[in-house]
């Protein structure tokens, strides 16, 4: 700046004095006159000022006095960056001010490139402004095909890849408009239309007048032609239409000609001639592969999804792509060669392709929009193609080789429109206009696809990437999946502007304080000290960007490192894991081998001289009397003397069992194949439940032959399934069953309860547990949301109505005078709770806050009701009545997943109060709480159910209690599934054991004092309480059917929506849950998105009650203490049920 641009040498000290104020004394001091804005600094620090604190009425004032300046031209140039200058320091509400009708008077050129080419939508991609590129983007004058001075479109030059991918989203959304229109320009023959829409720099970049229908595969060429067109054939011709251009089936325009059109003929022709000249000016002829770069989805594995990734084409049909355009310089992720490829389309959904190798590798891709998989898709073929062509075509002459050239590539010549008309060109996002050949960009990225072709094999098909959770390669899915970037970390945005407005101020005021420098002869020493100063913040400035970027670097290094660590640390521990697993199965024959010896010895030598145990050991193991089974073999064992002096044959015969092998083995409760028959037999006269299984011995069974009458017989049952409502034996039943009878619980349920899902197969997704809960280590499991195919459909809610399949054990129990044996069965059935589980590795639906269930089976002669009553922490509160018992209780858990096992820890206490037959006066409170569920065999990729712990119910009234022992799943084979117990009295003796398998049968039997006098011979295994010591059977698993999702006959009638029920329920009943029900009928993807929206519901309501200051109550349960345990419960208030026979169930609104 010169002298000349000053008034004076006043003038000059009042500028700098106004340089050196701060910005809220400089925004006090300024005027409109021509006088105050003397150089170009000043100026400009002027505009930050005003855009940073939101002040456009000042702007206006300062655009203003540009006109009334002395040196207008440099002023001009600098008010020409307002907006360039508003995108990076700006707040969102300027920007949007600036773009309006009101701003007009500024002058605001939303496409104005600076001095380094860039327009303002490079910038705010560059600085990381979503919020400024998205109103950008919905601007109709905004162009973001320009190149700046290094040649990059803006979307080239984000970094941050949610930027990039809104890009792409955007441009897809605009082509897909702008192609609809010149396509219905086209259909209308509206030449005006046509001229306008490709007049627009935007639209000749985006736009190819030359691209292929999806459909019909013809160009607009090839269907005015068929259509003899001739005026809007010429006019296709005169804006870049190629006659070279072959449509789906091979064929030029020309051949589409009719015989005897010669004037349609005649125009290809000239036209083809003029292509000559065009060719031959501006390119070399010759063989030019199909290129191709842009960002499209990749699938990466299940916990991910679709990632956005880089993709280059190159010229040798060799298919890329990087984490991102800036990662082109290092190693591809992955490459696949196009010669050998095959291309794959979805018919479901037309935004997804594959592209399958011939070695098998599978790339799932997707794009934002249907038009940008056309554009892809065309392309990757004509590489396919081109590639398997290539040799025939080089035998070719000069001319032939011409035209298939122009076919693979499509023909785009000098100032012709190059860019899919159908498909809109949504990923080109090349650093070239392809309009010029042979730009400086093709130069550029011709060199970096020979460096890039130099450091890779000349057959490449490998992928870093994960397609389906191969636990085999999970150090490459985490990789992938947990990408590290700087440029996306958070606070981006904000940082971005707060450095670029700092740098832009300082840079401004630098320039000012030379320009002033310059105007003055003897600088004074106050304006050397402010230009040392502002020298130094500079280069301060700059040193803090480049080490707070080096230690980010250090950091994500040192992450990454950890990361690699972590996981060869997981590698080992899953190496680890199998190496157990293979020790626990030799271990487990070593334990089967011993056990079969000391059968052998035992029948071959006895056990003379052994105490008899109160309760008897194992078939294959017993250490003193005689088993059944035992009795049974030795008639068919040659009796030999005992050797006496064999003294470790005796002790081996003689030695005490662990305390696990105290009750049944395993193969006691698989021998007797009568009891397992009749059992089923029983159980399908239950009904599609299968719920009475082991109350009633067939008639055509034998019953064991003894003196011993049974301790009791339950009241008979019709073999028939029949109704059970009104079934009572005393007054406190009866008053019960009124009550549910005059509250109409059974309306809605007159119908049979349905026996299969409409989904005959599970084809979710392959789920690899571990690649998903690796990362939630010691974590609540109950805050993580996960994907939804980990779930099943069913909910929270209905899983602990599932609790209730066996109910016929508490009407059992109810029917026993000896209160011990009716907690026997009150065990039995806590303990059959947890049959349902074996192969239920899938996750229930959480329940939403107020979601609610009703279940009622008037053949049961039950009715249940939960509601979900908490959110955080999740607890659902349950309660289940039928005449003869009520229970109730919450399902309030700690969950946690420590590496090995995915624990679940029931924590609230469970109550039942049963109505005994003999007693009309009194009822019966049992208490318990439920044991840990665990979900093992996760690192090596063969998930279970486990369930174990210590499980004491008490009956509160007579003082009895019963001691369950769930064993955990070990080495050894037999305790998979195993449970045992005892049963006892108020004065603490041992009544009854229980024992065998929940996920199968139960026995119990009288503990005696000696049973060595029992003779076991020729006894079968009863189905009612015996007192003579041997076991007898208390349940049996109802037999499991082969549907998706693993679900018992009982939990498939949880879910049905027979629409006579649907009239009653309420709308918060979990049957009309929308993504529960899309996911039973196999609506994977629909069903991911209805969660999404009634989440987003839930949680929008609960920050509604949190603006208001309102707590949220449960409709139908409120918070108590009991009077037995003293402990908190949730109590059911009853209004649920009388609302209901009402018809006034409340509106609740959560779905």
């Amino acid at each position: 700046m010169s002298s000349n641009d000053t008034g004076s040498q006043a003038s000059e000290g009042a500028s700098l004095n106004t340089a050196n104020t701060t910005p809220s004394t400089q925004a006090s001091n300024r005027t409109s006159s021509s006088a105050n804005i003397i150089n170009p600094p000043l100026f400009k620090l002027k505009i930050l000022d005003a855009l940073k604190n939101n002040n456009c009425d000042q702007l206006r004032q300062l655009v203003i006095s540009v006109k009334d300046s002395v040196n207008y031209y440099e002023l001009s140039l600098v008010k020409n960056l307002i907006f360039n200058l508003a995108v990076q320091v700006a707040p969102l509400q300027v920007i949007t001010q600036l773009l309006s009708d009101d701003s007009k008077d500024l002058g605001i050129d939303v496409n104005y490139q600076d001095e380094n080419g860039n327009a303002p939508l490079h910038l705010a991609a560059l600085n990381s402004r979503a919020d400024v590129v998205q109103l950008l983007l919905r601007d109709e004058r905004i162009n973001d095909t320009i190149l700046n001075n290094d040649l990059k479109q803006p979307i080239e030059v984000a970094k941050d890849l949610r930027i990039v991918e809104l890009l792409q989203k955007e441009r897809a959304t605009y082509v897909e408009r702008i192609a609809n229109d010149l396509r219905s320009a086209f259909t209308n023959h509206d030449f005006a239309r046509l001229d306008e829409i490709l007049a627009s720099p935007r639209n000749f970049e985006l736009l190819d007048i030359n691209g292929n229908d999806p459909e019909t595969g013809d160009t607009v060429l090839h269907e005015f032609v068929k259509k003899n067109d001739i005026g809007m054939v010429k006019w296709i011709l005169t804006h870049g239409g190629d006659p070279f251009k072959r449509d789906r089936k091979g064929k030029l325009p020309i051949e589409l000609v009719g015989k005897n059109n010669d004037t349609m003929k005649k125009i290809l022709k000239d036209a083809t001639k003029d292509q000559n000249v065009i060719s031959q000016a501006g390119r070399s002829t010759g063989f030019k592969a199909p290129t191709y770069k842009g960002y499209l989805r990749k699938w990466t594995n299940f916990a991910s999804g679709y990632k956005l990734r880089w993709f280059i084409l190159d010229s040798n049909g060799i298919l890329s792509y990087y984490k991102s355009q800036e990662d082109t310089n290092n190693a591809c992720r992955g490459s696949l060669n196009m010669k050998s490829a095959i291309l794959h389309l979805d018919s479901s959904e037309k935004q997804k392709f594959e592209i399958i190798s011939k070695s098998g590798v599978r790339w799932h891709l997707k794009s934002n929009y249907p038009i940008e998989t056309n554009r892809w898709v065309w392309s990757l073929q004509g590489a396919i193609r081109y590639a398997k062509d290539k040799e025939r075509a080089i035998r070719y002459s000069q001319e032939t080789e011409r035209k298939d050239s122009f076919d693979s590539v499509g023909g785009a010549g000098v100032n012709r429109h190059t860019r899919n008309l159908s498909s809109g060109s949504v990923e080109e996002n090349s650093n070239k206009l392809e309009s010029s050949a042979n730009s400086l960009a093709d130069i550029k990225e011709n060199e970096r696809l020979k460096q890039t072709e130099a450091r890779r094999p000349a057959q490449i098909v490998y992928d870093t990437d994960d397609e389906d959770d191969n636990e085999s390669r999970e150090v490459s899915l985490v990789q992938e999946n947990e990408d590290i970037d700087i440029e996306s970390g958070p606070y981006i945005q904000e940082i971005s502007v707060l450095k670029r407005g700092f740098s832009l101020e300082l840079g401004s005021l630098r320039e000012l304080l030379f320009s002033v420098k310059e105007t003055m002869t003897t600088p004074s020493e106050p304006l050397n000290i402010s230009l040392g100063g502002i020298e130094t913040l500079t280069e301060s400035f700059d040193r803090l960007n480049t080490l707070v970027s080096k230690r980010d670097e250090k950091l994500i290094r040192d992450l990454q490192k950890q990361k690699d660590i972590n996981e060869l640390w997981i590698n080992s521990i899953r190496d680890l894991e199998n190496e157990l697993l293979a020790k626990n199965s030799e271990l487990q024959n070593f334990e089967a081998e011993r056990r079969n010896l000391k059968k052998v010895l035992t029948k071959k030598f006895g056990n003379i001289g052994s105490p008899l145990a109160d309760v008897p050991a194992t078939p294959e193991a017993q250490p003193t009397g005689p088993s059944p089974l035992g009795a049974a073999e030795s008639n068919t064992v040659q009796d030999e003397p005992f050797d006496a002096n064999d003294v470790e044959i005796s002790r081996f015969i003689n030695e005490d069992e662990d305390s696990d092998d105290e009750f049944f083995d395993a193969a006691d409760f698989e021998e007797d194949d009568e009891v397992s028959e009749r059992a089923t037999q029983e159980s399908i006269v239950g009904g599609v439940a299968g719920s009475t299984a082991a109350t009633t011995p067939a008639p055509s069974v034998q019953e064991p032959e003894t003196t011993e009458k049974p301790v009791e017989t339950e009241p008979k049952q019709e073999e028939e399934e029949q109704q059970v409502e009104g079934e009572y034996s005393n007054e406190l039943q009866q008053k019960k069953d009124l009550l549910m009878k005059n509250e109409g619980t059974f309306k809605g349920y007159d119908f049979k309860p349905r026996s299969e899902l409409a989904l005959k197969v599970d084809d979710r997704p392959k789920i690899g547990l571990w690649g998903i809960l690796k990362s939630m280590i010691g974590k609540d499991m109950t805050k993580i949301a996960l994907p939804v195919t980990f779930n099943e459909p069913t909910s929270l809610l209905q899983r602990v109505a599932e609790d209730l399949e066996y109910v016929n054990l508490l009407d059992q129990a109810a029917s026993f005078e000896d209160s011990t044996l009716r907690l026997l069965y009150v065990a039995a059935f806590a303990a059959s709770e947890y049959g349902s589980t074996t192969n239920r590795v899938a996750k229930p639906f959480n329940p939403l806050l107020g979601e609610t269930y009703e279940y009622a089976r008037p053949d049961l002669g039950f009715r249940f009701f939960t509601e979900q009553v908490s959110h955080h922490p999740p607890v659902s509160a349950a309660i289940a009545e039928a005449s003869k018992w009520d229970y109730y209780g919450e399902t309030s858990v700690k969950s946690g997943f420590n590496g090995r096992s995915f624990d679940v820890q029931p924590l609230g206490i469970w109550y039942l109060h049963l109505r005994p037959d003999q007693s009309s006066h009194k009822e019966e409170l049992y208490t318990w709480k439920k044991i840990t569920s665990s979900v093992i065999g996760i690192i090596v990729g063969n998930p279970s159910v486990d369930n174990y712990g210590e499980m004491i119910i008490t009956n509160n009234q007579t003082g009895d209690k019963a001691v369950l022992n769930f064993k955990p799943r070990g080495w050894r084979g037999a305790s998979a599934y195993e449970m045992s117990g005892v049963i006892y009295n108020r004065k603490g003796e041992k009544v009854w054991s229980i024992g065998g398998h929940w996920n199968n049968r139960i026995f119990g039997k009288k503990v005696i004092k000696n049973d060595s006098s029992i003779d076991y011979s020729n006894k079968k295994i009863s189905s009612t309480p015996t007192e003579d010591g041997t076991k007898f059977l208390i349940w049996q698993m109802a037999p499991r059917p082969k549907v998706p999702f693993n679900l018992t006959s009982y939990a498939i009638t949880l879910n049905e929506p027979n629409p006579k029920l649907l009239e009653y329920i309420s709308p918060s009943d979990t049957r009309l849950r929308p993504d529960q029900r899309a996911m039973e009928d196999g609506k994977y993807d629909e069903a991911g998105v209805l969660k999404n929206r009634v989440e987003e519901k839930q949680r929008a309501a609960r920050k509604k009650r949190e603006q208001q200051g309102e707590k949220y109550h449960p409709t139908y349960f409120t918070r108590e203490t009991h009077k037995a345990t003293g402990e908190e419960y949730w109590k059911f208030n009853g209004e649920y049920w009388k609302q209901r026979k009402d018809g006034k169930l409340p509106n609740i609104d959560i779905f």
